[in-house]
């Protein structure tokens, strides 16, 4: 388990399946975190979702310290580089939080939180992620946080 300033991160557990399928269940949030047509999501596909962040580099429950109650979830994985290309130390980062705690400042404390573990503590040289242009906000809490535009997805 991990900390920062209000958050607790901590290991996804299968007793987080209720939590990680309601995050699904969200049409918008959902729809800011893949890069397809969001599907409904069931109680079938949580196990599904904890497969693929066993395989990421970092995942981790995000928890407000006071309740040790689930608010979403980050990510840190490989960046798609191919196994002879390892030396690039390059990963990409996801975050997904609950509507309800938006707003607030946790995402800005949980993407600081994974920057400072991926530079100083992982030794990455660079961190990457994907936003949507229409996630209007966290392009704001992004650039904030010193990301710059190096490319753009085109239709």
């Amino acid at each position: 388990m991990f900390t920062s300033e209000r958050l607790i991160y901590r290991a996804i557990e299968e007793s987080d399946d209720p939590f990680l399928v309601s995050l699904h269940q969200d049409p918008e949030a959902y729809q800011n975190t893949v890069p397809w047509l969001p599907v409904p999501q069931g109680k079938k596909s949580a196990p599904q979702h904890r497969e693929h962040f066993e395989k990421c580099m970092l995942a981790a429950m995000i928890c407000v310290r006071d309740a040790d109650v689930p608010i979403g979830l980050v990510t840190m994985k490989d960046a798609n580089i191919p196994p002879n290309g390892k030396h690039i130390r390059h990963a990409r980062i996801g975050i997904n939080i609950k509507r309800e705690y938006q707003g607030r400042g946790f995402g800005k404390e949980a993407v600081s939180w994974l920057l400072d573990r991926g530079f100083r503590r992982a030794g990455l040289h660079k961190i990457s992620l994907t936003v949507y242009e229409f996630n209007t906000s966290a392009i704001k809490l992004y650039e904030k946080l010193g990301f710059v535009l190096e490319a753009r997805l085109r239709d």
